[in-house]
């Protein structure tokens, strides 16, 4: 191959490269967040009792206004849903 070819070869494969669809994009992994069954983050809740402290907007019944509540719901604390497990050290 000439110099030219190989320049054109280059030229041809940017191109293609740019104005193709790249074939590896796949769907955006979601973000796993924290959050509580009302949608509100886990640092909204009392590490003690379990209450959350978030504020809910709650609409009146029969008209467009609304106004904000407490949030009634509790940290979920059953089980572990992945418990840790424990693996002694392995010695020779």
């Amino acid at each position: 191959m000439t110099g030219i070819e190989v320049g054109v070869a280059v030229i041809v494969g940017v191109l293609l490269g740019r104005f193709l669809p790249n074939r590896r994009k796949g769907p955006k992994p979601k973000t796993v967040k924290p959050e509580c069954g009302c949608g509100h983050h886990h640092s909204y809740h009392d590490p003690k009792s379990g209450v959350c402290n978030g504020v809910m907007k709650v609409p009146e019944s029969g008209s467009r206004l609304s106004y904000h509540q407490q949030c009634t719901c509790r940290q979920y604390s059953g089980p572990q849903p992945l418990p840790e497990f424990y693996a002694p050290e392995v010695t020779q």
